[in-house]
């Protein structure tokens, strides 16, 4: 069984495919999100990575309508058709859609690769899909508990695999490149190393 959790940001460079993902939900306070440790949900491995190597737009825009062909250019040129609902957002007019009304159960939208067919939404306002970042994580050994739920305002986080990163670098010398693949400000405070002789 694997779950997959949509992104509208672009994955973590870092995370590779066997890295154990976790959630929780946050709290204000202070002026920050936080969130308790204690509350750390696992929800399984990795099992693929969806980071979307397109270079054109994450965005297809289409006048107006009732039905929209989601293929072709750009995202099937770059194998990026979406596979099913997870993996892109409605727009109407600026406005997202949900593809199931929470408030009335009533169904907005239906998909079946690459078409996608509008229910109750006026046929007369711009149509905006935004593809979204996907993983699919293995989730068969994972239950979901009352508290905190996984929902649209978790956190998600993921530890990388301890089989494979059980120590650090080796060598006599060592170059360290930082990258902010954030499209906002960030500060970096501080970077710290150690340094220890192997036996020669």
């Amino acid at each position: 069984m694997a779950i997959k959790l949509s992104f509208e940001k672009q994955i973590n460079t870092s995370a590779k495919v066997g890295d154990l993902v976790y959630f929780t939900n946050t709290n204000p306070s202070g002026g920050y999100d936080i969130a308790d440790l204690d509350d750390l949900v696992l929800i399984g491995p990795i099992l693929s990575i969806n980071r979307r190597p397109m270079l054109n737009s994450l965005t297809k825009s289409f006048p107006n309508g009732i039905s929209f062909d989601l293929g072709g250019y750009p995202w099937e040129d770059s194998n990026d058709i979406p596979l099913d609902t997870k993996e892109f957002l409605v727009f109407n007019n600026g406005v997202f859609v949900p593809e199931i009304d929470p408030l009335t159960s009533v169904v907005n939208y239906t998909y079946t690769a690459p078409v996608l067919d509008l229910s109750v939404i006026s046929n007369i306002n711009p149509i905006d899909i935004q593809i979204l970042y996907t993983i699919d994580v293995d989730d068969s050994s994972f239950t979901a508990p009352v508290t905190p739920v996984l929902d649209n305002s978790s956190f998600i986080m993921f530890q990388k695999n301890e089989k494979f990163n059980t120590a650090g670098i080796k060598g006599y010398y060592a170059e360290v490149k930082f990258v902010n693949n954030s499209d906002e400000e960030v500060e970096l405070f501080a970077i710290s190393s150690e340094i220890s002789q192997s036996s020669k």
